[in-house]
């Protein structure tokens, strides 16, 4: 991340640090959101107007059943079955009102932010990439991957990631560049540059 900065820099950019207080709330904004969309939805696949139906059923309650069942893997479901909870009466303003109200302060945060820069430049994910299937299993760790990922998606303004460099390992490390609402053009600009200068790296050492 400092060698991409440092490339920046010297590629004519200001380097800034600004502030996105509500930022450390996007996890659990966006895991609130995008379940209860994905609850929403996904409701339309009951076998009967989309997607996959199940056979051997007797009933049409059977074959809802059934088909949710074998049509939807084990995240999807959960997804389902949370943002159901974040919907059902009792619980939507505690949650869904409440993120949607979040979601406002962090699109503020971003559009103040955006006055005093044109772009915002930071870590694609808090660690290296991760092996294939080693975090299925908790799920909530690979939520809080997400936690440098989802900001921009709730906030409505465009993001891009572009490789950086790699660990000792060899793992890969990507950055993000997230810029004002329509202005892809600045951009993809400074994804220009953070390809330019990490291909001139590769070039430099190679043997």
């Amino acid at each position: 991340m400092e060698s991409t900065l440092n490339g920046l820099k010297a590629a004519g950019c200001t380097i800034k640090p600004i502030s996105l207080p509500h930022t450390r709330y996007a996890v659990p904004t966006y895991y609130v959101l995008a379940t209860a969309e994905a609850s929403s939805n996904l409701s339309r696949f009951d076998g009967v107007r989309f997607g996959l139906r199940a056979e051997y059923a007797n009933t049409l309650s059977a074959m809802f059943k059934r088909t949710r069942d074998q049509g939807f893997g084990a995240e999807v479901k959960r997804r389902i079955l949370l943002g159901t909870y974040a919907l059902s009466a009792g619980y939507y303003d505690a949650y869904y009102r409440k993120a949607q109200q979040v979601r406002t302060l962090l699109t503020r945060d971003f559009l103040t932010a955006f006055t005093e820069v044109d772009a915002i430049v930071g870590p694609m994910t808090p660690t290296p990439a991760f092996k294939l299937g080693e975090k299925t299993d908790d799920p909530m760790e690979m939520y809080l991957a997400d936690i440098y990922s989802v900001a921009a998606s709730l906030a409505g303004i465009c993001g891009i990631s572009v490789p950086c460099g790699e660990t000792k390992a060899g793992l890969p490390i990507g950055v993000q560049v997230m810029g004002k609402h329509f202005d892809e053009a600045t951009l993809l600009r400074v994804a220009l540059a953070i390809e330019e200068q990490q291909k001139a790296a590769e070039d430099t050492n190679r043997p």
